[in-house]
């Protein structure tokens, strides 16, 4: 990577640019970014301009932004950025952004990838095999009781747990993967010093103190949950995974969105079979109605075929290891 990492944080947080033009300035050692905390209102302002010509790129309000990134620059801020990296640092926040060398193939290659991400927790734990268990924060006790059946199972046959850590659903198969002694991916709507909900409070310390798994977050660390951001991770987790689970949800249910990103990048549709008709599993019963080649578990052995046509399937498609990173 080109830019300093106090540098990126600045123009991918602050300003804040699109990738496609941090991509122009990592790519060009010779950029006036690279020094922008030397650089004077209209020189940034210009910069921005000469920026907003390229291919495919579009900023929007530049003298809004150009005001507002001096004024920060003025404000002391790369001496409080190196701050909050010492701070993250001692409390083990990992930054990868988007041209690091470990920053994850499996997200590099989505449409709208991140333009970084923060990690906490055991980041080693090996995720070539994953699986993203998702639904409804409302569940019912069925609901409940096969998440956490289906989370177990597949972390016993070696599958890592991913999902957004919701409360319901999410939680429920993290747990159910836990108790398998399996390991687990969070993917955070917030930051991930502020963990949502506080619900699962004791899990994610949990996690965290056992080494049972990481979280992830494209979020400052700080940030409190918004509701934006709740949609969004979605194309992450599902990013993460082998193929994406829906257990129940209703049509309007945030589950939606990791269908719809699921869709995007041609991951595998598993649903649970609903045992009742209601407003929780709305989404599940229009899945199996609707979608063509879904898998559907009727009955919990139905997760053994399932992982092994999963793994079959990641062999087929894939040619190297660093397709899993």
């Amino acid at each position: 990577m080109n830019l300093s990492i106090q540098n990126y944080l600045f123009l991918s947080h602050c300003l804040p640019l699109p990738l496609s033009v941090l991509k122009i300035i990592e790519g060009n050692l010779s950029h006036p970014f690279h020094e922008i905390k030397e650089l004077k209102f209209q020189e940034i302002k210009d910069e921005l301009v000469h920026l907003n010509k390229q291919k495919n790129v579009q900023i929007r309000e530049i003298p809004k932004r150009a005001e507002h990134a001096y004024d920060l620059i003025n404000d002391n801020i790369f001496e409080k950025i190196s701050n909050k990296l010492n701070e993250w640092g001692k409390i083990g926040i990992i930054i990868l952004p988007y041209f690091d060398n470990n920053f994850p193939l499996r997200l590099k290659n989505i449409k709208n990838p991140p333009k970084l991400i923060y990690l906490r927790g055991n980041p080693d734990i090996d995720y070539k095999k994953s699986i993203s268990i998702i639904g409804t924060r409302n569940p019912t006790e069925y609901g409940k009781d096969m998440a956490f059946k289906i989370g177990y199972r597949f972390a016993k046959k070696g599958f890592v747990i991913v999902n957004g850590f919701a409360k319901g659903i999410d939680i429920e198969s993290i747990k159910g993967g836990l108790k398998a002694g399996g390991k687990v991916i969070g993917v955070l709507g917030s930051g991930i010093l502020k963990p949502y909900p506080k619900e699962n409070s004791d899990t994610f310390n949990k996690i965290l103190k056992n080494n049972e798994g990481f979280f992830i977050s494209e979020q400052l660390p700080n940030k409190n949950v918004v509701k934006s951001s709740l949609a969004t991770r979605n194309r992450i987790s599902s990013a993460l995974s082998l193929g994406n689970i829906f257990i129940e949800g209703s049509i309007k249910s945030g589950t939606k969105w990791q269908l719809k990103f699921g869709k995007e990048q041609k991951k595998p549709i598993i649903v649970l079979k609903p045992k009742e008709i209601s407003k929780e599993t709305e989404l599940p019963r229009e899945i199996i109605k609707s979608e063509k080649d879904v898998f559907v578990i009727e009955k919990i052995d139905d997760v053994d075929h399932i992982a092994k046509s999963l793994i079959k399937s990641k062999k087929n498609k894939t040619t190297s290891i660093n397709d899993f990173i």
